[in-house]
């Protein structure tokens, strides 16, 4: 199973959630969240895929922006 996680970096308020609540996959980068050794594509959303999202969808669910999208083989899941 293939699952993606992107973050709308633009609509990221900087409460650092994600990041405390999931350190092993998130980072704040100059106080916007983003994936740690993911890409940053042209419209400034961090994208990376996973085998194992463990912590991710808690992640997105503690996120009050809703700007963390995990996906499930190209399908959202949250």
């Amino acid at each position: 199973m293939v699952y993606r996680i992107e973050i709308e970096r633009d609509l990221c308020i900087s409460c650092e959630n994600c990041v405390n609540e999931c350190e092993s996959m998130f980072e704040m980068d100059d106080g916007i969240s983003k994936l740690i050794s993911g890409d940053i594509n042209n419209d400034n959303i961090s994208i990376k895929e996973y085998e194992d999202i463990s912590c991710g969808i808690d992640a997105a669910e503690m996120c009050p922006a809703e700007c963390i999208i995990v996906y499930e083989n190209d399908v959202a899941i949250n």
